[in-house]
């Protein structure tokens, strides 16, 4: 039997996986100077759709009021903290998106500061 808990956990991996790709698409853009636009859309689209729709929609709407209701504190506690990082994320993705609309060097400023974010916070 599976736990709810093990399968955000394997979710976790897989954003994990996500920084990852995003992390090497800095390190090509670094060698190569250029960046593939679409692949940015797809890594996009993943942290949006996935990380954030699904994976934080569980915690947010199911995980993080059970643990409220035993008595762990939401507010200078641990799911403070994290709906916090849910929220910077969240900005990073934003910040992506419009640069795309501006120019490249906005945007690989955006995909570097998110990766900073993402270890901050990993």
């Amino acid at each position: 039997m599976n736990y709810a808990s093990e399968d955000l956990i394997q979710e976790h991996e897989g954003i994990l996986y996500g920084l990852q790709i995003l992390e090497k698409m800095v390190e090509r853009y670094n060698r190569t100077k250029s960046i593939n636009v679409d692949e940015v859309n797809e890594i996009i689209n993943f942290f949006k759709l996935f990380a954030d729709k699904c994976h934080h929609g569980k915690e947010e709407g199911l995980l993080f009021p059970e643990m409220e209701k035993a008595g762990i504190p939401k507010e200078n506690g641990p799911i403070g903290q994290m709906l916090y990082e849910h929220d910077e994320g969240r900005k990073y993705i934003k910040s992506m998106e419009e640069g795309l609309d501006k120019n490249l060097d906005f945007l690989l400023k955006m995909l570097y500061n998110t990766l900073i974010f993402c270890e901050i916070i990993l």
